[in-house]
């Protein structure tokens, strides 16, 4: 099964980069493929107009959650989740992939996203169980 991961990701460091990359290996572990955006590099990047860099990014991570079964996004609440991650998750829905969402803090759940999405979990420990 391929699993496209929907994170806001941070710097390299960070809580969030930290949690992603557990999440994924979480996931790994089982036995599932997955899409970590934050590791997928455009070729000449730095030589590319932001704009040019910015749609290939775009035409990847779109490409990459056509090709997952299903999507899971780790959310940090209404307002302190990425665009990004709220997008990739909003396209997942629009094209009839199951969104399984983790939330990872106590912050009020975006009502598009818990609307959106075909489960939650309470825990990132709780992806080493899900029946997916």
């Amino acid at each position: 099964m391929k699993i496209y991961l929907a994170a806001p990701f941070g710097e390299k460091n960070s809580e969030k980069r930290r949690n992603a990359e557990t999440a994924a290996a979480m996931l790994e572990e089982r036995g599932f493929s997955v899409y970590r955006p934050w590791t997928v590099f455009i070729p000449n990047a730095w030589g590319l107009p932001n704009a040019v860099w910015g749609r290939k990014v775009f035409e990847n991570d779109k490409a990459a959650i056509d090709a997952a079964d299903i999507v899971v996004m780790l959310s940090y609440g209404r307002c302190s989740t990425t665009a990004g991650t709220n997008w990739e998750a909003g396209y997942a829905y629009g094209t009839g992939k199951k969104l399984i969402v983790v939330e990872m803090t106590d912050e009020i759940m975006s009502l598009m996203i818990s609307n959106g999405c075909h489960a939650v979990l309470s825990r990132i420990e709780d992806l080493q169980t899900y029946d997916f």
